[in-house]
């Protein structure tokens, strides 16, 4: 990513990896530009229970998952909520929590979601297709 587009404002943990170029973990994939997933963030804050926001950094490619840092009071905090909204239009109803996993930061969700995903995607699927 370019720095000239990552805020300041973002936790270091999250600017460190876009300082680096460091985007693509396959099967996730970290933002190119602030505002790639504005969906999955309204869609976040039309589903939570909990009637939380988010600032979406990152999704799945083989799924409808992501990761957002949590916004509290307008500030973007360094925790990690992993997620897997609906998309449904409008205020859910729901009384489930779309949240499947949260991380102290950045580091912590790399450690422990993304690294076992790409060992998991790396046992099934040759290095060389990814290129292609």
């Amino acid at each position: 990513m370019k720095t000239n587009i990552i805020d300041s404002n973002w936790p270091n943990a999250l600017r460190w990896f876009l300082v680096q170029n460091t985007e693509h973990f396959c099967p996730w994939h970290f933002l190119s530009k602030p505002t790639e997933f504005d969906f999955a963030a309204q869609a976040f804050a039309n589903e939570d229970t909990k009637h939380r926001k988010v600032f979406v950094f990152a999704s799945r490619q083989d799924n409808d998952d992501f990761a957002g840092l949590e916004v509290i009071n307008g500030l973007i905090a360094d925790k990690v909520l992993v997620f897997h909204p609906t998309f449904n239009s409008g205020e859910s109803e729901r009384c489930w929590d779309i949240v499947d996993s949260e991380f102290s930061d950045v580091f912590e969700f790399l450690s422990s979601q993304i690294v076992p995903d790409m060992k998991d995607w790396a046992l099934t699927e040759d290095a060389i297709h990814l290129l292609e």
